[in-house]
């Protein structure tokens, strides 16, 4: 936790007083990109998110909100069903799919 805050502050500490104004207008401010709709799973980086490199797998009902490491597809943390592991698990393995998600999370930061 002191680490995800410490990551935090220096984030906030680096904004310039127009970026940090707008920051404390908006609720959601973290840029999301949306890397892959699997039925309805959708595969998600957000640009101002922490380390380790990972990728957020949600449903907009937000019956599922889970996160996994981009370096092994490892579920850091929530739930999902074996079906829905399964299909993650085959995307991340699929030709481009660890690929993309690395590409994505180094173009963020």
């Amino acid at each position: 936790m002191e680490k995800l805050l410490t990551d935090l502050l220096k984030y906030y500490l680096g904004l310039d007083d127009y970026s940090l104004e707008l920051h404390l207008k908006e609720v959601n401010t973290a840029i999301k990109e949306r890397v892959a709709t699997i039925d309805d799973l959708q595969v998600i980086i957000y640009s101002n998110d922490h380390n380790p490199p990972h990728f957020h797998v949600k449903t907009k009902n937000l019956n599922i909100d889970a996160k996994f490491k981009i370096e092994n597809c490892e579920l850091i943390s929530g739930e999902l069903s074996s079906k829905d592991l399964k299909k993650i698990k085959a995307f991340y393995l699929s030709p481009k799919g660890k690929m993309v998600l690395e590409l994505i999370w180094n173009k963020r930061k």
